[in-house]
């Protein structure tokens, strides 16, 4: 058997490029418990299996908040509703006034694993950290959902594509 021929990465800039341009719905995961409280925006949150119910996502290993989420062991992925844009702004690190408290920037509950619960997402995910995997500079990390909040408003999402926000339009 021949050995694959090596191929060479892509250049990293041209990647950005590419990926800049692809839309992706906006998430801020959340965490309560004896390890603290936490939270950050994240754009790579999707659905990865029925059986269990379960989503994925993607955290910088140098996060603070990924420390947070693996020593808590609970999260919350609250998906954005179109007029959210300040909190994934404030949850990006982007709004000063709230760098000392992101949680301050909205109003929260607690879900049933005591993780915060945006008021007025799209959704929000109760989950219990399944897994994570280290893979580059990002951890993969995998949530069992528990629980599914917010279901009642019909809002759209917030999305973002070539670094703005946007919203679905129909074809």
């Amino acid at each position: 058997m021949s050995a694959a021929p090596e191929i060479s990465p892509v250049d990293a800039g041209l990647f950005r490029e590419a990926m800049r341009r692809m839309a992706s719905g906006v998430a801020v995961i959340a965490t309560d418990g004896p390890a603290g409280r936490a939270g950050l925006t994240v754009s790579s949150l999707a659905s990865l299996c029925m059986e269990p119910p379960s989503v994925i996502l993607c955290i910088h290993e140098q996060s603070n908040a990924l420390k947070v989420i693996e020593a808590n062991g609970v999260f919350v992925a609250n998906v954005l509703a179109h007029h959210q844009s300040h909190v994934s702004d404030t949850f990006a690190g982007q709004v000063p006034q709230f760098r000392d408290d992101k949680f301050a920037c909205a109003d929260w509950r607690a879900a049933q694993s005591g993780a915060p619960v945006l008021d007025g997402a799209l959704m929000s995910f109760d989950c219990r950290l399944a897994t994570h995997h280290a893979y580059g500079t990002h951890r993969i990390v995998v949530g069992a959902v528990t629980a599914v909040h917010g279901l009642e408003d019909e809002a759209e999402p917030l999305l973002y594509a070539n670094r703005a926000y946007r919203r679905l339009t129909a074809a």
